[in-house]
């Protein structure tokens, strides 16, 4: 019995996860949200270092999400960390999206990873 509600809880979160990106998926680009600024303390880091992110948007009831298409994004809001490993050496791009129940804004911004080096 114990399995069968932690299976169906499981499945609960996986449902309400699904829904929830799949909203935010069917919105449309909306001006009222102004992306103001995409910066990164460090714009080029090496391999398991982290840089800072932080976005500057306006909008009535906004959100954040952001997507990195190599690396790890740690955290949530406006400003999350960055951090990529050996496998992620090169030029990536992080994707921020502003988002409330009319619309989204999104911009992207680039992190150079260079490889870890160790030092003699």
């Amino acid at each position: 019995m114990k399995t069968t509600i932690k299976l169906i809880s499981v499945l609960g979160c996986i449902i309400l996860a699904s829904c929830e990106k799949n909203n935010q998926e069917n919105l449309k680009l909306n001006p009222d949200i102004q992306i103001l600024s995409l910066e990164a303390t460090i714009k080029e880091v090496m391999a398991w270092d982290t840089t800072t992110l932080t976005v500057h948007a306006t909008g009535n009831n906004i959100s954040y999400s952001w997507e990195a298409n190599h690396g790890d994004i740690l955290g949530s809001g406006i400003s999350v960390k960055y951090a990529a490993g050996q496998c992620c050496i090169g030029l990536n791009t992080i994707t921020c999206r502003v988002f409330n129940e009319q619309g989204y804004a999104e911009d992207t911004i680039q992190i150079r990873v260079t490889p870890y080096m160790i030092k003699p």
